[in-house]
């Protein structure tokens, strides 16, 4: 029995932590409905009837481990909870979809309605009656006093009052005979202010340490393995220069120069078996150019600018060697491409100090060799030398 009465508790748990939370707060109680009660569902596209008043609130939310949570479920709760406080409409204040605040979840706050042809509309409010100016007539042939906040091409954003509840709403122009705008110019001014990009043209300046970050050979001794370790590690110094777009998209430029040297004394052995020794030397430059697309982003309070972008252009390797008195250079080129990912903390308007990260990629098939008599082109066939690294930078933007 004891281990029966543990299961059902069990499965309730695990049932109830599958269904979304709901909270619900009745300011008027009604008699219930029946569970098969008409619920009309009112969202931003639409406007509440004049007949209409708020009897509650209620939200439908991820309880932290909820499965079923799709639109359907998710406004069959909201209607139940309305029925169950004899509300027959529901008015859709906030959706958030799938994806948004770190959830899986539909996720919906809203007014219970009580909506009755017996319900007299409520003279508009002092504030409306001062604040209110403009109009908006709906397909339906209703009037509404409202105060228009933005007119796009295909929809309308006002405010408008319902028995003394100021409400939101974004009307399709489908859905609209006429429309009047009492101050065309503030209105112009308000959408000006609200499409106003941060900034249009950021101008960076970096520097740091990088990485890079392809396998070493294999079939060499520890002793030249940390002498290949050593080129992998160097300073870069970069620049870029990032163009605002709409919605905070970016285009832009980016350079850096990566350089890796290194100098030891070695011996070695030619084919003939005969014996040398002396200094060896190498310094590897790699250098980056191109065009980056990507997003950026100021906080609220302008203090804190984010950065992405994606990467993509041309990369060019040198190597100035020097083997036992032997003097030569490898070169080459290829496309590379890689990802960005910065901060910037504003310490003026315009002026912003912070740190960067990079990866870039790109892979060389055949060099150029060049002993300062000869040149030829050295195929690697089926291998490649990686020039991928990781950069660590840091240093100031400047915004205007």
């Amino acid at each position: 029995m004891k281990k029966a009465l543990l299961f059902l508790c069990a499965l309730a748990v695990c049932f109830c932590s599958c269904s979304p939370k709901i909270h619900k707060q009745i300011t008027k109680p009604l008699p219930p409905l029946d569970a098969t009660s008409e619920v009309t569902v009112y969202d931003l596209s639409q406007v509440v009837p004049e007949n209409a008043e708020v009897i509650g609130n209620v939200s439908v939310v991820d309880g932290g481990f909820t499965s079923r949570c799709d639109w359907e479920t998710v406004i069959e709760a909201a209607k139940q909870e309305a029925r169950s406080a004899g509300g027959n409409g529901i008015e859709i204040l906030q959706h958030s979809f799938p994806g948004q605040n770190g959830s899986n979840c539909h996720q919906i706050v809203g007014y219970i309605l009580n909506i009755n042809d017996d319900i007299e509309p409520a003279e508009l409010s002092e504030y409306a009656q001062q604040q209110f100016h403009d109009y908006v007539v709906v397909k339906e042939g209703d009037t509404i006093p409202c105060s228009i906040q933005d007119e796009g091409k295909n929809y309308i954003s006002f405010i408008y009052e319902r028995n003394g509840v100021k409400r939101f709403s974004r009307l399709p122009k489908t859905d609209v005979l006429a429309y009047y705008v009492a101050d065309p110019v503030a209105l112009a001014e308000k959408k000006a202010e609200r499409e106003k990009k941060d900034f249009n043209v950021r101008i960076g300046i970096q520097g740091g340490y990088a990485f890079r970050t392809a396998s070493l050979p294999k079939d060499v001794s520890n002793d030249y393995k940390d002498y290949l370790r050593k080129l992998t590690r160097g300073p870069v110094l970069g620049a870029s220069v990032h163009f605002s777009l709409r919605n905070g998209f970016t285009l832009g430029v980016k350079y850096d120069r990566f350089s890796g040297g290194a100098k030891a004394w070695g011996y070695t052995y030619d084919e003939e078996g005969n014996y040398y020794e002396g200094d060896i030397s190498n310094l590897h430059t790699i250098n980056f150019v191109g065009g980056s697309f990507g997003m950026m982003s100021l906080s609220n309070n302008k203090r804190h600018c984010l950065y992405y972008d994606l990467l993509f252009g041309y990369m060019d390797y040198k190597d100035v060697a020097e083997e036992f008195g032997n003097k030569y250079t490898l070169s080459g080129n290829t496309i590379g491409i890689g990802i960005g990912i910065g901060y910037d903390y504003m310490v003026t308007k315009h002026i912003g100090i912070g740190a960067e990260f990079s990866y870039v990629m790109g892979a060389l098939s055949k060099f150029n060799y060049d002993n300062g008599t000869t040149i030829e082109v050295i195929d690697l066939g089926t291998s490649r030398e990686g020039l991928q690294r990781v950069n660590l930078k840091a240093g100031v933007g400047y915004y205007f």
